[in-house]
């Protein structure tokens, strides 16, 4: 049960008995931990600028600040509100005294007298859940989205330094915003019902356009997810929010762009074909109608060579040939080479 010794735990040991608090020490030392110790809540509170814990084991009843005080202060204080605490009495056996260390914010709680791996293994458990929420929350801190969460009536619970950054105020201050703040009350309304109403395990998509704390709008695509309880029932939202801005920038730069490109086609007087890699026409313009003589849907989905003469085609299929293993994808030169060959050509042969 040894920790690695590359990855060592600290833990903060808090009781008022000296022979519990001398073994404790002791026992935890022997199995890999970085152990400091404080004889009541007020002293480890101090301990708390300068130690770092995983875990923080204290005994209930003591001196000056007592363990459920202690607990509640811990909770209390964003900055070691993720600290697991254990809960240990030799007085306080009954099951509301339990509920009311629970209550107070304790992750766990133990009972003197305990077996020794019965604690080492509640500790253990505690130190690595510790480890990976905290991996986690540097992840989420770390991350360039937007990630929070919300209860179901649309009160946010958690967001990271990226929500706060977007929106120009502190991460206290967000906690507890509600959603129609941020967002508008319509779109608000309407994710919330969405949520609310939701019987899927699939993730919500949505994309909103909402303006940054410097008021330029961004577009921003949320993926969220609703977490349920034991009973099934939808207790919280947890979503991630990336900025799209620059994709939708780029959506609409080639919607205006084709949209440029069919009306110049269709105002030339040269025909204009499109075709893909496998020589099927996929667009035509006016002109091309008038040149070739065929409708728009009798071109849309033939291969090119209908409107060649015969002799030319194998020279289209030999150049299409070489495009494709050269890996060019734009084969526009090669067809419209000869385009006067292939007029005339198509004209000898369909007077």
């Amino acid at each position: 049960m040894r920790t690695d010794c590359n990855e060592r735990r600290a833990v903060l040991v808090v009781d008022d008995d000296e022979k519990v608090l001398e073994l404790l020490v002791e026992m935890l030392q022997q199995e890999g931990y970085d152990v400091a110790s404080a004889r009541d809540g007020g002293r480890a509170l101090e301990l708390m600028s300068s130690f770092k814990p995983d875990v923080i084991i204290s005994d209930v009843v003591m001196p000056v600040i007592d363990g459920i005080a202690l607990c509640r202060r811990l909770k209390d204080d964003p900055r070691t509100a993720n600290i697991p605490v254990l809960l240990i009495s030799g007085i306080r056996t009954s099951d509301i005294d339990t509920l009311e260390g629970l209550n107070a914010g304790a992750d766990d709680y133990l009972d003197i007298p305990f077996r020794h791996e019965e604690l080492l293994v509640k500790v253990a458990r505690l130190a690595e859940r510790h480890r990976v929420e905290k991996h986690y929350r540097e992840i989420v801190e770390q991350a360039v989205d937007i990630i929070y969460s919300r209860d179901m009536d649309g009160y946010l619970t958690s967001i990271n330094d990226a929500g706060a950054r977007f929106f120009g105020r502190n991460v206290a201050e967000l906690v507890g915003t509600h959603l129609s703040e941020l967002i508008g009350a319509e779109t608000a309304t309407k994710d919330i019902a969405e949520t609310k109403d939701c019987t899927s395990d699939l993730p919500l998509r949505s994309v909103h356009c909402l303006k940054d704390v410097q008021g330029t709008p961004r577009y921003l695509e949320g993926v969220i997810s609703v977490e349920r309880n034991g009973t099934g029932e939808p207790a919280r939202v947890r979503g991630v929010v990336r900025d799209v801005t620059e994709q939708k920038q780029i959506e609409e730069a080639l919607r205006e762009s084709e949209a440029r490109y069919r009306i110049v086609a269709e105002t030339a007087s040269d025909a204009i074909i499109t075709v893909d890699e496998s020589s099927t026409i996929m667009f035509v313009n006016s002109a091309a109608v008038k040149i070739f003589g065929y409708s728009v849907p009798k071109m849309i989905g033939a291969s090119l060579t209908m409107l060649m003469p015969e002799c030319l085609r194998h020279v289209h299929r030999a150049g299409i040939k070489q495009y494709c293993e050269t890996g060019r994808k734009h084969i526009a030169d090669l067809i419209w080479r000869i385009p006067y060959e292939w007029q005339a050509g198509f004209h000898r042969h369909h007077p």
